[in-house]
């Protein structure tokens, strides 16, 4: 018998984990890939390197990361089916992804593609009508295997020509993990476990207000924008934006960018680093160096005294405090 492979989609979680467990288990060769979109921050870093899952996964596990950023930064733009609850345009992403494998398959000479989805887990893209949905615009129909699921699904075609036994796979439905933790465990594979959390940050209320903005605003979308939206507090006022750090590691990635933005750090009182990558004038650099000062040590006297500074030049103001609760309106995401 030819040796049969498939391509697996894996997102380092505990079902991924599981699916490709259980093809491995049936001799089947399986080219495991995470696709990275640019919108995962637990580990930005490394995040378009292998070498993050190294130590963290089964040692028969050689995980290869494809950058489509590029391309779900265009689709997140307007994705055909919407967004979720919030900025998580999770069946157009779905949908991205397995298109993305399914023109990879000439390439490793894979006969099908599998996922670790489950029937019923997650309300958007797992349930019947959503995952049929998904498996057509794919074009992967008959050719996309869930093997937590698949006794719940119709055969497949790898498992009609007899390329998987589909008595050895699962019928898992709905949203408890207990059946797959007790396999994992049965699996000895309980130091691979994550514990939930995290994962894409497209869910996440507060950063999808502020990615609205940006796009609002006919932003760029970028590795580096999109990251910004994650740190600090971040306001616009009269179409200007800008951010003031909440802690120093914060202030600290705020300076990287130094070279291409403005920069706002207070001289003689301990406090937050603001930034603007807009043109501005002087009432706005007054304006920016007062809030910030708002957010300092001294917030409570009447002068702080601010340097202002860009790659080519500096100077520093005396402004005094904002009260924060005044900024309450231009905060971007919460009013708190």
């Amino acid at each position: 018998m030819n040796l049969i492979r498939c391509l697996a989609l894996f997102s380092g979680g505990l079902d991924s984990l599981l699916a490709v467990k259980l093809i491995k288990q049936q001799n089947i060769d399986v080219i495991i890939l995470n696709f990275d979109h640019g919108f995962f921050f637990d580990a930005y870093e490394t995040i378009n390197n292998e070498k993050k899952y190294k130590g963290k996964l089964p040692p028969d596990f050689d995980v290869k990361v494809i950058d489509i950023s590029n391309d779900f930064y265009k689709m997140i733009k307007n994705p055909e089916f919407g967004f979720g609850s919030n900025m998580n345009p999770c069946i157009d992403c779905k949908i991205m992804m397995l298109k993305k494998a399914k023109d990879l398959m000439k390439e490793f000479n894979a006969n099908f593609v599998i996922t670790g989805e489950v029937l019923g887990q997650r309300p958007m893209t797992q349930n019947l009508r959503a995952m049929n949905l998904i498996e057509e615009k794919s074009g992967l129909t008959g050719y996309l295997l869930r093997p937590l699921s698949a006794r719940k699904l119709k055969p497949t075609e790898p498992e009609k020509l007899g390329w998987v036994d589909r008595s050895k796979l699962m019928d898992i439905e709905g949203r408890s993990r207990k059946i797959q933790l007790e396999f994992a465990r049965k699996l000895g594979l309980e130091e691979y476990i994550k514990t939930p959390g995290g994962g894409c940050i497209l869910t996440d209320e507060n950063y999808s207000k502020r990615l609205r903005d940006l796009l609002d605003n006919n932003n760029k979308l970028t590795r580096d924008s999109v990251e910004l939206l994650t740190i600090g507090r971040q306001f616009r006022k009269d179409g200007i934006k800008f951010i003031i750090g909440r802690k120093e590691a914060e202030n600290k990635k705020l300076l990287k960018y130094k070279d291409s933005a403005i920069i706002f750090d207070c001289v003689d009182v301990p406090g937050p680093v603001g930034i603007t990558f807009d043109r501005i004038d002087e009432n706005m650099e007054n304006f920016i160096a007062s809030a910030v000062a708002g957010y300092s040590d001294g917030k409570k006297l009447n002068e702080v005294k601010v340097e202002i500074s860009n790659k080519y030049k500096k100077k520093i103001v005396s402004v005094k405090p904002i009260d924060i609760i005044e900024l309450r309106n231009i905060r971007i995401d919460r009013k708190d």
